[in-house]
């Protein structure tokens, strides 16, 4: 028997037009790692993986990736299970998702909000002070830098269509229910690892982790 790509389809049962849908949607998916029900743009992509979701699973699945969802944030998440195709992040990166993860934290904790917490860049900066433990040489550019790839993977957004401006401390940025999904942690024991894992490497500043 000869497998293409309509034919393994077919056997969904899926709408025809579901059916065309469905390679764009999983490239999207494998391309941008999140998916939110709250983004006009993504809305109804969502919505069509929401509700085939045992199909997507078992097409990911084969080619090796798992589909996770946030009930609660409404995101969903794809994951590589091997490691070829996991993002890499350098140092600085990773440790800034740790930042950016720990405030998200401490934000619901203290405010216990029912939305995305909300912190400013000159918090961000404080904190990354804080858990690096000394004044790490990151300038102006290299902050601008990291936070704009953390906005474009969809864990930041700059409030009111703001531009992303890493020289306004009181610039103020939204932190997705995405950080939670990025950096899994559940306790304060689990988060001192991923900071054992920064002491590890610091001696290396190029070092990568990946996810």
């Amino acid at each position: 028997m000869e497998f293409t790509t309509e034919s393994v389809l077919e056997m969904t049962a899926l709408p025809d037009k579901v059916q065309r849908d469905v390679p764009r949607v999983m490239n999207r998916l494998l391309g941008q790692t999140f998916l939110y029900q709250d983004e006009e743009d993504s809305k109804e992509d969502y919505y069509l993986v929401y509700r085939h979701r045992g199909i997507f699973e078992t097409l990911l699945t084969l080619a090796g990736f798992t589909l996770l969802h946030d009930d609660y944030h409404r995101i969903f998440q794809v994951v590589s299970d091997f490691s070829y195709c996991r993002k890499r992040y350098k140092l600085d990166e990773t440790l800034m998702i740790v930042v950016l993860r720990k405030l998200y934290e401490d934000q619901v904790e203290r405010l216990s909000l029912a939305t995305d917490p909300v912190v400013t860049v000159g918090e961000i900066r404080e904190e990354y002070r804080t858990i690096t433990g000394k004044e790490r040489d990151l300038g102006i550019t290299q902050y601008e830098d990291i936070l704009k790839r953390l906005k474009r993977l969809g864990l930041i957004e700059p409030l009111n269509g703001r531009a992303l401006d890493a020289r306004d401390g009181e610039a103020r940025l939204r932190l997705r229910g995405s950080v939670r999904m990025i950096l899994p942690v559940q306790t304060a024991e689990e988060m001192e690892a991923w900071l054992r894992r920064y002491r590890a490497a610091e001696m290396d500043p190029e070092k990568d982790i990946g996810y």
